[in-house]
């Protein structure tokens, strides 16, 4: 990163990723895990795994805005529609969603508006990046990301609405309020200490998840978890140049349907390629 600074300025270096992002791609497609792993199980253990049949009360789980785009329902296999134990126990029985944070994961800066044009980006990387135009910036991509999975645990999830304004204190308080007056409980999980920190002091039970500071060199995944994390680098770098393709996660065109769906626009380089992708299509439309 020092190199791109030097080599195209300080603005130009702050529309790239930074490096914990990419390394969040790897663990948001459970190719790579988080670096502590044994803490955040015992927390489960310790405070998840509700026996609502002997009249526990359920247990929901609340993932900070830090963590929400890298797909911490399942990376933290928390989710009860995917994991329980040999007891018929889920180790969460839904989600706690404060309005604070999707406050927080609503806020879009675009090229071209908030941030530099496309076109400068592309003088320094690539007439791939001039794609860019009018859609969100890089750090509003990743909160694009955490915006579609709230959305998506909201739809499909058990979950608790919370009223609350944005800010850790602010959504920490929120959860007290609302808690004190409801017969389940919540379990929060965020990247920042402080958040835990504060939670902690509100005797609500909290766990910070870490994250590794570098990529092994080689890994061994599923096709599932090397898709998901294809999408995820598209994504979080607007564009990725494959031998036979180019893979963008942003196109000038792109629309809130798009997100939705977790669409990416393929051009590929090849004619082999090109007709396995029209063959394929109708297969991928019908899934959708």
């Amino acid at each position: 990163m020092e190199v791109i600074e030097r080599e195209y300025g300080s603005r130009v270096r702050k529309e790239l990723p930074d490096p914990p992002a990419y390394l969040k791609t790897f663990v948001a497609s459970k190719l790579v895990d988080i670096r502590n792993r044994d803490e955040v199980d015992k927390f489960l253990n310790r405070y998840g795994y509700q026996d609502l049949q002997a009249g526990h009360p359920p247990r929901y789980a609340g993932i900070d805005t830090n963590l929400l785009p890298w797909r911490m329902h399942d990376v933290l296999e928390i989710d009860p529609a995917l994991y329980g134990d040999s007891e018929g126990r889920n180790p969460v029985n839904g989600y706690t969603l404060p309005e604070g944070v999707d406050e927080e994961l609503s806020i879009s800066h675009r090229y071209g508006g908030d941030a530099m044009d496309a076109d400068q980006l592309a003088t320094s990387f690539g007439d791939e990046c001039t794609a860019f135009a009018g859609q969100p910036n890089e750090s509003n991509r990743e909160t694009r990301l955490g915006l579609r999975e709230y959305r998506r645990l909201r739809e499909t999830r058990p979950h608790d609405i919370v009223a609350s304004d944005r800010g850790d204190d602010a959504i920490i308080e929120g959860c007290v309020e609302y808690y004190e007056a409801e017969p389940t409980g919540v379990i929060l999980f965020s990247n920042d200490f402080g958040f835990v920190d504060a939670a902690r002091e509100q005797k609500i039970p909290a766990v910070h998840v870490d994250f590794d500071i570098d990529v092994p060199q080689h890994l061994t995944g599923s096709w599932d978890q090397i898709a998901t994390l294809v999408y995820m680098l598209a994504v979080i770098f607007g564009v990725v140049i494959l031998p036979k393709a180019t893979i963008y996660g942003v196109w000038e065109s792109k629309q809130p349907r798009h997100w939705q769906q977790e669409a990416l626009k393929i051009e590929p380089r090849s004619d082999k390629l090109h007709t396995i992708l029209v063959r394929d299509k109708p297969i991928v439309d019908a899934h959708n």
